[in-house]
């Protein structure tokens, strides 16, 4: 029902249907669909890229979730982060579509589509446990909706790990990673965020989340 929720059918007419959940609107009209059982989620292909088989009145699709809107990019003014995704993105959906048409392996279709990308995003959805382990004292890699934009950081960056520890250290890591982009790029963030640490102390968390 929601346009953005992209399907497409791979070249073999008889292959299962693609379908690309595209951006957070879209993703939480799907969950309530789940919810509601009109789709039914018959088995996750991949957890670190998001792949699972539905099905949808005796019909079966595979669904690659929580992606941005493939006009996010734009929107961030073709950031270098932003295209990077994107580009991830569209290779992801490929490596689906190889699957689709007779291969075998999931996680090696999206690799081979991937190409020079397939590293860093592996690492950077393993890293998504170290970061659902601060957050909720879980490691699942499963974000609460309103913290779906952590999917996207680069937390498999030791440097960035390292403040993560630091600032969860302080009690202080939820209010800094939903304050606005501060999560894109932590490192450059730190040394102001240290500074009004420094200057607000308990009133540091009140501050970030706009009120002292």
């Amino acid at each position: 029902a929601d346009a953005n929720a992209m399907g497409y059918q791979s070249a073999d007419a008889n292959a299962m249907g693609c379908v690309y959940i595209a951006g957070g609107t879209c993703q939480a009209a799907f969950d309530k669909a789940i919810k509601m059982e009109i789709i039914t989620r018959e088995v996750c292909l991949s957890a670190t890229h998001d792949i699972s088989i539905m099905s949808i009145g005796g019909k079966r699709f595979i669904v690659l979730e929580h992606a941005p809107h493939p006009s996010w990019h734009l929107m961030m003014a073709r950031e270098p982060k932003a295209m990077r995704i994107f580009k991830e993105t569209m290779c992801t959906l490929n490596g689906m579509r190889l699957w689709c048409a007779g291969r075998n392996d999931i996680s090696a279709c999206v690799d081979e589509a991937l190409g020079d990308l397939a590293q860093v995003t592996t690492a950077r959805a393993t890293a998504r446990t170290f970061v659902t382990e601060l957050l909720y004292g879980r490691p699942t890699g499963r974000f609460l909706k309103k913290h779906a934009h952590l999917r996207f950081m680069d937390a498999h960056v030791p440097e960035v790990q390292s403040l993560l520890r630091k600032w969860h250290g302080r009690s202080v890591l939820h209010s800094i990673l939903t304050c606005g982009r501060l999560y894109t790029d932590l490192v450059s963030h730190d040394p102001a965020l240290e500074r009004w640490y420094g200057e607000l102390g308990v009133k540091f968390n009140t501050f970030m989340c706009g009120s002292v």
